[in-house]
């Protein structure tokens, strides 16, 4: 890859559904040479998926992370069948190290979170070997120039999972534009409405309607294809005062290797989510990380992320 490439990503990642033209326009390029590295960093699956996320504490959700350990027996691939098809789970994440999976759901109330809970338990009870469970209270996402360019200057996108904020209503005519945009958050209006089998301007109008709920239309990026590995560390807070969570924050906005970071409420209390090249520049990383909160972190786990096995913002 080289800048343009490396630019197109950062511009997609901030909006993925900024016009061609107006790509070709900034990056002070061709819009048939914008076209062409698009879909040549979509055949190479640099670009997975174009997505759309939503503030789901707006909608009344809860969104709880459980890592699950299993055993490495048949009944994997069973359990994994029926954590993509839960029309709840949100994200789900092969791993590797302290646990197997990363699974994101969002509940409406802790009954649901229950019930998925003991269905997983009771019918994959010879895989599970160990789960834990936190509450998302927010995430905060670092655009992804900061990685790619360098760049130092940095305002993190908020995520919010489990706010209490109003609760937007929305009706079936917006869900189906979302379900739609959750996996193909780049088409253009013409098409949407086309998917939709709704006018142009019900859509432009729906969309206006729900800006407040969208956070954003990014890109799934697989960072393997870019050289990076990704990996997660989950920390036990000692010390949890709001002037050290501010820190954290503000230490992992100016950390390149930073994607984003989220706050629990939990087994575990905050997660940094990093991409690095090598084993060298992760224990690096920890290094740094607990010397310039030792007062702070009690104990960490470290996983490294693997496929994404699902990524869809929208639970119904």
């Amino acid at each position: 890859m080289d800048l343009i490439d490396r630019k197109i990503l950062c511009e997609l990642d901030l909006n993925c559904r900024t016009p061609l033209s107006q790509l070709a326009k900034k990056l002070k390029v061709g819009r048939n040479v914008v076209d062409y590295r698009i879909k040549h960093l979509e055949k190479e699956k640099i670009i997975e998926k174009y997505i759309c996320s939503l503030n789901l504490g707006l909608l009344g959700f809860k969104t709880y992370k459980i890592h699950f350990k299993v055993r490495n027996i048949k009944e994997e691939k069973e359990f994994v069948k029926y954590v993509l098809e839960h029309n709840l789970v949100v994200n789900c994440v092969k791993e590797e190290g302290a646990f197997d999976y990363s699974v994101s759901i969002a509940v409406k109330n802790i009954k649901e979170l229950d019930e998925f809970l003991m269905t997983v338990k009771n019918d994959f009870r010879d895989l599970i070997k160990d789960y834990a469970v936190s509450i998302i209270v927010y995430s905060k996402i670092f655009k992804l120039n900061k990685l790619l360019l360098e760049e130092k200057k940095e305002i993190p996108k908020i995520e919010k999972y489990s706010g209490e904020e109003t609760e937007i209503k929305t009706d079936e005519t917006d869900k189906k534009i979302l379900r739609v945009l959750s996996q193909e958050a780049n088409l253009q209006i013409i098409d949407l409405a086309r998917r939709t089998k709704l006018s142009v301007d019900v859509v432009k109008y729906r969309l206006k309607n729900l800006s407040n709920l969208i956070n954003s239309f990014r890109i799934l990026i697989n960072f393997n294809k870019l050289g990076y590995h990704t990996y997660v560390i989950m920390l036990r807070i000692r010390k949890a005062t709001k002037q050290d969570e501010e820190k954290m924050v503000s230490w992992c906005a100016i950390n390149k290797s930073v994607l984003y970071c989220s706050k629990r409420i939990g087994y575990y209390d905050f997660t940094i989510n990093i991409a690095i090249k090598n084993i060298e520049e992760l224990n690096k990383f920890i290094s740094r990380l607990k010397e310039e909160f030792s007062e702070v972190i009690d104990s960490y786990e470290t996983t490294l992320n693997g496929d994404v096995l699902k990524l869809n913002y929208v639970p119904f």
